[in-house]
C-alpha cells in the first residue's frame, strides 16, 4: 500500500488507500452500545482528508476545537441542534454544516445520531486533535 505523510503533523499516513465503502454495513459492523460514550466508524483516508462516521446516544456532546483540521457534518440518522461558534441551528437527516478549524462547537441531539463527516487535512485516528472547552 502507498503511504503517505500528513501535511499537518509530518507523520506517515498508511491508511490511505483508494476504496468504495458501504457506510451502512460499516456503522453495523462498528455498532455503539451502551457502554460506548460515542463512537467514531473510520470509512476511509485520502493523502488530505478523513471520512468518519460519528455514532452518539441522544443528549449533549461537548464543546470542543479542533486546531489542524477543518470538518464537515451531514446527518444520517437522528435530530437535535448542533452549535458552531455563536450559532445554534436545528439538524435533521439530510442536513449539513461546516466547522472551521479553531471553532468551538457542540452538539444535543434528541435521539440516537449518526453523523458523517469529512474533514481535511487528515483526521488522524492515533493522534485525536480534539480540545474540549469548558463554558
Amino acid at each position: 500500500m502507498e503511504q503517505h505523510t500528513c501535511p499537518t503533523c509530518q507523520q506517515t499516513l498508511p491508511m490511505s488507500k483508494v476504496d468504495v465503502v458501504d457506510v451502512a454495513a460499516a456503522v453495523e459492523a462498528d455498532k455503539l452500545t451502551a457502554d460506548d460514550a460515542f463512537k467514531r466508524t473510520y470509512i476511509g483516508h485520502g493523502t488530505a482528508s478523513s471520512v468518519f462516521v460519528f455514532q452518539g446516544h441522544a443528549g449533549p456532546f461537548k464543546k470542543h476545537v479542533h486546531v489542524t483540521h477543518d470538518e464537515i457534518g451531514y446527518v444520517l440518522a437522528g435530530s437535535g441542534s448542533v452549535t458552531v461558534g455563536e450559532t445554534t441551528r436545528p439538524v435533521k437527516p439530510g442536513d449539513v454544516w461546516v466547522i472551521p478549524r479553531n471553532v468551538p462547537h457542540s452538539a444535543e441531539f434528541g435521539d440516537p445520531c449518526r453523523v458523517l463527516f469529512i474533514s481535511a487535512p487528515i483526521d488522524d485516528p492515533d493522534n485525536q486533535d480534539r480540545i474540549w472547552v469548558e463554558d
